[in-house]
């Protein structure tokens, strides 16, 4: 499945150098699809820590541009901001995403995958399960997707 898996680490990152990779990539492998996975969209270069929901927003819509103009996916993984109590076990819902504004008009899907149980209690007892929520979508309607039980000591999930 990952025969031309590539990892690219570049602390000066830009949207020009994006796009240069991806056509690297493609020339390489031959291949005309490509997935790009952004981990973590908040850790991406901006010109200051200031302005990060700016710089976080031009990330997101310069991401939509290079996807239409090289037909190219991504995958972004995003912070997710806390609930109430500084606890995330709420319904999710756009507002979910950390300093993340445009994420709303630049996703074709946006998903969260929250816990259902506490990930801060050591001791926490019965089987540690998420849940997937589907909280945006051109296509479809948010809500629940799927419930994962957590494999250790694989650190994977299955579905339930």
């Amino acid at each position: 499945m990952l025969q031309h898996y590539r990892v690219v680490t570049d602390r000066k990152l830009s949207p020009d150098i994006m796009r240069r990779q991806i056509d690297f990539i493609k020339h390489e492998t031959r291949q005309d699809r490509v997935l790009v996975v952004v981990d973590s969209l908040h850790k991406l270069p901006f010109k200051n820590l200031s302005e990060r929901r700016t710089g976080i927003d031009e990330w997101l819509r310069n991401m939509e541009s290079i996807r239409d103009e090289q037909n190219v996916a991504f995958l972004v993984i995003s912070e997710l901001s806390r609930g109430l109590q500084g606890r995330y076990d709420e319904k999710p819902d756009l507002a979910a995403f950390k300093e993340s504004g445009d994420i709303e008009y630049s996703a074709d899907n946006a998903m969260i995958l929250s816990p259902s149980w506490d990930p801060l209690d050591p001791f926490s007892s019965g089987e540690r399960k998420s849940i997937l929520w589907l909280v945006a979508s051109r296509e479809n309607s948010p809500g629940r997707v799927s419930e994962y039980a957590l494999e250790y000591p694989y650190w994977g999930f299955k579905e339930v």
